[in-house]
């Protein structure tokens, strides 16, 4: 988590430095503490090292309980008010806990970190591009000091964008947002995604026909 680290870190230092920015000079030191720890563990939360720790424990810590408690109430009118109020009790009591609340910030902080491929459509393929051409930009600067190559999948010379993108829905994003939307309703995404998703297993599909080689580029 070293840039993560650093990007915090740098953030708190350009903060406190000057007073018409420190927006947090009027805060109780105990509150400025809490605060500053919530911030810090959100960020490093982006770290993709995590990912599946973050998001298993989201999925078995708060929306599976969650999702049990609706499914569990009685049946019969006559005692569902009282069955409701026990189960949002409950759910209100689950929400409450200090951990808990830590945890759907991380995951709430990784669903926008990671969210290009849940947006519409022209939005997806930009930011697809621009990340693709940051990755792209460290692996040409790898090879210029002849370091190891990190990614070497987003090496410009034979990267299949559209196959990339295909992987990264399926291996990261598919499952977290399907929890999320568990958790808060939230069907545009997952309908973005998934018609985001076909885009590119259309295109993959196009260029291996095509034999158009690598797909490293889109049109906007």
């Amino acid at each position: 988590s070293v840039l993560e680290s650093h990007h915090v870190s740098l953030a708190f230092q350009l903060t406190t430095r000057d007073d018409r920015i420190n927006i947090f000079k009027n805060l109780p030191p105990d509150e400025y503490k809490s605060l500053r720890q919530s911030i810090v563990d959100v960020v490093l939360a982006t770290e993709m090292a995590r990912h599946f720790e973050h998001v298993g424990k989201f999925a078995n810590q708060i929306v599976a309980p969650l999702l049990a408690g609706r499914d569990s109430g009685p049946s019969d009118e006559a005692s569902s008010g009282i069955g409701n109020m026990a189960a949002e009790e409950e759910a209100l009591e689950l929400l409450a806990k200090p951990e808990n609340r830590a945890l759907i910030m991380r995951v709430l902080i990784k669903c926008s970190d990671i969210s290009n491929q849940c947006r519409p459509l022209k939005l997806c393929k930009e930011w697809s591009r621009r990340i693709s051409e940051e990755y792209f930009q460290q692996t040409d600067e790898e090879k210029a000091l002849d370091l190891p190559i990190v990614m070497p999948m987003f090496d410009r010379a034979n990267c299949n964008l559209p196959q990339s993108q295909i992987s990264f829905i399926d291996f990261f994003l598919r499952e977290m947002f399907s929890v999320w939307h568990a958790f808060c309703d939230v069907p545009q995404l997952l309908d973005n995604m998934n018609n985001n998703y076909a885009y590119w297993k259309q295109l993959a599909v196009e260029r291996s026909h095509g034999g158009s080689g690598s797909g490293n580029s889109e049109e906007q």
